[in-house]
């Protein structure tokens, strides 16, 4: 079906309004952060992101066309739970307590952890129920901070064969990670799962199938990821996902939704370990 032009620019339009809101934190956070702009400039980036984050996330949380895709996923979730990037927590609602043991939140932004606390006892996960783990989804980052919490034996060079959680989810994270390392991310997040386990991921991935879009997204790509805490345009999650075994069942399928002009094409995924 053809796309009208306005349509078409209102998809275009839209990651720049999202620049545009981060950009405005930026001297906000310098004037109220000065020190931490002259003596580490990694912590100003996440205290910049964070302040973002606060405002934006609980806008994208609540996006009436993704919020039911969220909903049945971390509806699955039980026991031992991951999730990978829960940013400031606006998605726990979605939780249901009475089936999880312990929420494991891997949050590389420390700014961020002290809200996830408190969403977490808002919804019902809060005191020994909640964990929150200062590390990103890559390999290099998640592994040592399994090993610090004590989940993953600290001498050991392999992961358990038996796995350590019951689910792992992603939701609007996996972007962020590096996609060349993303095959071994998604391996590793394979790696943890016990036998029958489940992956869950509600991420946007790469338009693939207008040329027009995708030449704007690579454009986007040069400046996107400094200004939304190192997402990308490119991911391919849902390429790796059906590209590799392991899996007892699988579903990945794209939100009925898209059209396919805009930038942002989301996928959810239901994967079990076999």
């Amino acid at each position: 079906m053809a796309v009208s032009l306005l349509d078409r620019v209102r998809s275009y339009v839209e990651p720049l309004i999202l620049v545009g809101i981060s950009i405005s934190y930026l001297p906000i956070t310098a004037v109220l952060h000065p020190l931490l702009l002259v003596s580490s400039p990694t912590s100003f980036r996440a205290k910049w992101f964070e302040n973002f984050w606060r405002i934006i996330g609980p806008k994208m949380a609540a996006s009436e066309i993704q919020v039911e895709h969220i909903d049945e996923l971390l509806s699955r979730a039980r026991g031992a739970v991951l999730e990978l990037g829960p940013g400031g927590g606006d998605q726990m609602y979605h939780y249901r307590p009475g089936q999880i043991s312990t929420l494991y939140g891997a949050e590389p932004n420390a700014f961020l952890h002290a809200r996830l606390a408190e969403m977490a006892a808002a919804h019902g996960l809060g005191g020994a129920k909640f964990v929150a783990l200062e590390a990103a989804a890559q390999p290099g980052s998640l592994l040592p901070a399994l090993k610090k919490a004590g989940l993953v034996p600290a001498t050991t060079s392999t992961l358990p064969e038996q796995g350590v959680f019951d689910t792992v989810v992603a939701i609007k994270s996996l972007c962020s990670a590096p996609q060349p390392q993303l095959a071994a991310t998604v391996a590793v997040i394979q790696a943890l799962l016990k036998p029958g386990g489940e992956f869950l991921f509600f991420e946007h991935v790469e338009n693939s199938s207008d040329p027009v879009t995708m030449s704007y997204a690579w454009l986007l790509g040069w400046f996107w990821p400094l200004f939304t805490g190192g997402c990308r345009l490119n991911g391919k999650v849902d390429r790796i996902i059906l590209g590799m075994g392991g899996w007892d069942q699988r579903s990945v399928t794209t939100t009925g939704d898209f059209r396919g002009h805009e930038v942002f094409r989301y996928v959810k995924g239901i994967c079990r370990k076999t």
